[in-house]
C-alpha cells in the first residue's frame, strides 16, 4: 500500500481516532514535504471559540510523522516513533483553516 493522504486518513481512523474525529487531515505528501490541514469545528473548539492547542499539536506532529512513515515505507523495519521535543509559539487566536507543513523530507 502506498502512503497517500487517503491511506493516512484511514490510518488515523483506526490508530489515532482523536486526530481523525477532530478533523486533522493530510492534504499532500511526497518525499520532500507533508502538509496537514485542520479546520475549526465543534469537535476541536474550546470555550473561547478557538482551536484547542492539543489539536494543533496533533496536526503538527502528524506532518512530521507522516514523512517518516513515507520514508520507511517498503523497508520491513519495525519502528516505534516517540516525540522527544516540541516547541510552539502561539501568536494569535486559531480560527478557520490552519495548515501545518514539514519540508524537511530530505533530512529524513
Amino acid at each position: 500500500m502506498r502512503i497517500t493522504p487517503s491511506s493516512i486518513k484511514y490510518y488515523t481512523l483506526f490508530k489515532l481516532p482523536a486526530a481523525y474525529f477532530t478533523g486533522v487531515r493530510v492534504r499532500s505528501i511526497d518525499e520532500k514535504q507533508c502538509t496537514v490541514r485542520v479546520r475549526l469545528n465543534f469537535m476541536n473548539k474550546n470555550p473561547f471559540r478557538s482551536m484547542f492547542w492539543a489539536v494543533q499539536g496533533m496536526a503538527a506532529e502528524l506532518s512530521t510523522g507522516a514523512l517518516i512513515m513515507h520514508a520507511l515505507h517498503g523497508s520491513n523495519t519495525k519502528v516505534s516513533m516517540l516525540v522527544i521535543e516540541n516547541k510552539a509559539r502561539f501568536s494569535k487566536k486559531a480560527v478557520g483553516r490552519i495548515n501545518f507543513s514539514c519540508n524537511q523530507g530530505e533530512a529524513v
